[in-house]
């Protein structure tokens, strides 16, 4: 079932022209990720970047003086462009031997899984006490949804509920269940929020006036959640 997804969502017309380069929305994205994933507890730069598409967050690593790899059922020539190490599969059946990290980056992934919680145990597995992981996953308690779904109870869309069918995500959740799920790994969270993206093409102001309030009340469309392995944790 799993392999029949993926040939028909995950071929090379999933990830579109030019994601390889960090714009200005990306960069957004990145630098706010990288602040957590550098605090001044941080101990070391070796990364794992599940999902690592088309290898854009894995090159603005490795600017930054990280040791970036990555893995995705479907490895594309952009990543591999990157020079990075690369595996191809779902994390919980990639054997890393004895390689772990301090950073483990889920974005955008997490809800496409079959199992999240084997993800997240997989995850906790190749993580250096004391490591940090990131999960980033559409917040589904974010304004524009609940929005969404609130017409679609009203029968005010034309497509009720259009905005629950992507065929590729399995999985919805808020910061609530988000962090439930994080801890049944056995990993803490320590901290949440919910940056909102520019788009192309949308003016710097308005970007601004709709970033602003929705990041001050936490209700933006995408969750970035962090957890940390407790540095006294075993195997």
């Amino acid at each position: 079932m799993f392999e029949d997804l993926v040939r028909a969502i995950y071929g090379p017309a999933y990830h579109p022209p030019g994601e390889h380069i960090t714009d200005s929305i990306r960069r957004y994205q990145f630098e706010r990720q990288m602040r957590w994933l550098e605090r001044p507890e941080a101990s070391g730069r070796r990364l794992l970047d599940v999902g690592c598409g088309s290898g854009a967050f894995m090159a603005f690593a490795r600017a930054r003086g990280w040791e970036a790899e990555g893995t995705d059922v479907v490895l594309t020539p952009a990543a591999a462009a990157t020079g990075a190490r690369l595996w191809e599969g779902q994390l919980p059946s990639i054997e890393f031997g004895a390689s772990r990290y301090h950073a483990v980056r889920f974005n955008q992934v997490l809800e496409h899984t079959q199992d999240p919680l084997a993800e997240l145990h997989a995850a906790r597995a190749v993580l250096e006490p004391g490591g940090t992981l990131h999960v980033g996953v559409p917040n589904l308690a974010g304004f524009n949804i609940t929005l969404k779904s609130w017409q679609s109870r009203l029968g005010l869309k034309r497509r009720r509920w259009k905005h629950y069918g992507a065929l590729h995500h399995l999985w919805f959740f808020t910061p609530r269940t988000l962090a439930r799920l994080v801890a049944a790994a056995g990993l803490q969270v320590i901290g949440w929020e919910t940056p909102v993206a520019g788009r192309p093409g949308r003016p710097a102001w308005a970007t601004a006036a709709i970033r602003c309030p929705l990041e001050a009340l936490r209700a933006g469309g995408i969750l970035d959640l962090y957890a940390r392995l407790p540095p006294d944790s075993r195997p």
